[in-house]
């Protein structure tokens, strides 16, 4: 008898490991779907993007992706200068517009400064 509980179990566990592993596996494919779709109904590349961004801030990117905002596609591309200055660019994925950039270190800094008060 307790060796038929522990063989039910381990098949119990196992069961449920699949069943967690099956659903992970699906709710990534359909991000990854979604994200197709928007990288095919946007007009402007990623790459693009990236070159409008350094035009406007030369540096080292150092993230680039795509976002739904709005209602509307916007490319935000994180760039690092030469001095380590971030500044993070949103581009219209439609018109390849640069819609407008954030200092990343001034956040950090407001952050650190709302931490000490």
């Amino acid at each position: 008898m307790k060796r038929f509980l522990n063989t039910t179990t381990v098949l119990t566990s196992i069961a449920i490991l699949s069943i967690s592993a099956g659903l992970a596996i699906g709710h990534d494919g359909k991000d990854k779907d979604r994200e197709s779709v928007q990288a095919m109904s946007a007009k402007v590349t990623m790459e693009e993007a990236i070159q409008t961004a350094k035009t406007k801030f030369p540096g080292r990117v150092v993230e680039a992706e795509l976002e739904s905002e709005d209602g509307g596609l916007v490319y935000e591309v994180e760039i690092v200068s030469a001095s380590g200055e971030e500044q993070e660019i949103e581009i219209d994925a439609q018109s390849g517009e640069i819609l407008g950039s954030e200092n990343e270190n001034e956040e950090e800094d407001d952050a650190h400064e709302t931490e000490k008060s």
